[in-house]
């Protein structure tokens, strides 16, 4: 198949806009990808990629560039795509969903209260150690120089 420019056919600006992205987003026949196009074709960073091809797992040669070495991959193994989550979450109604807002708020008003009995209990705790100790105790200053009073 021979691809052609759209500015040679009369085409309409929806197929032109379609053509352009068909034509940019597939690689031509024999033509290598970068290291961008691979990553961006795989669903993973471009730091990923080269990982892959210092490990083997893609095939990739060294060509000269503008900037000096580049890589070029001819080809992308098909276990190397990122696989899209499937979404397992069982769809629930509004009053479902209601009712579990419902539920959680029930469950934190109770934790709340078991909090404040719990923290009050410690409050009162601190109180009777303080005052079982009977001490005062001196700022660290006056501990530190040994000072008395």
């Amino acid at each position: 198949m021979l691809v052609t420019s759209y500015k040679n056919q009369s085409l309409s600006p929806l197929d032109k806009n379609l053509y352009l992205s068909i034509h940019l987003s597939i690689p031509m026949l024999g033509q290598r990808l970068t290291i961008a196009q691979a990553a961006k074709s795989l669903g993973v960073s471009t730091r990923t990629v080269r990982r892959f091809i210092k490990s083997g797992k893609i095939d990739a040669e060294l060509i000269p560039g503008p900037f000096g070495q580049e890589y070029r991959i001819l080809n992308l193994p098909a276990d190397l795509h990122k696989r899209k989550p499937i979404d397992n979450v069982p769809h629930q109604t509004p009053i479902q969903v209601m009712d579990i807002i419902r539920e959680l708020q029930e469950k934190n008003l109770v934790l709340a209260a078991q909090l404040g009995i719990a923290t009050e209990r410690i409050r009162n705790l601190e109180s009777e150690v303080r005052l079982l100790t009977g001490t005062k105790q001196q700022p660290w200053w006056k501990r530190l120089f040994g000072m008395k009073g």
